[in-house]
């Protein structure tokens, strides 16, 4: 059986929206995110369509989490050099301190 949604509306569009793992309380916080990026959207374009604000609100949002992966991606990759610099270095600690080395 499929999951019932809570009535929302944006941009005086009446939508029933599900979403898995998040709760109606945060569903309305997004939709209050939409709404305020698409009236930004309209502030700076002079777009007026409805379906055209939630498509560049879409890829606006698409491009932050696509940015945040990126960043994450960068960041492990030099976490993971950091790491293998201090594995060489308690190596080499390691072996100068064995017997016949």
């Amino acid at each position: 059986m499929a999951k019932r949604g809570i009535e929302v509306t944006v941009r005086r569009i009446p939508l029933e929206v599900a979403i898995d793992g998040v709760e109606p309380m945060e569903i309305a916080t997004l939709v209050g995110m939409v709404e305020k990026r698409m009236g930004e959207i309209a502030d700076r374009t002079g777009a007026v369509d409805t379906l055209k604000l939630a498509i560049m609100a879409a890829m606006e949002f698409a491009a932050e989490v696509y940015l945040k992966g990126s960043d994450n991606s960068a960041q492990r990759k030099e976490e993971t050099e950091r790491l293998d610099e201090i594995i060489l270095k308690l190596q080499s600690t390691m072996n100068r301190g064995l017997p016949g080395n």
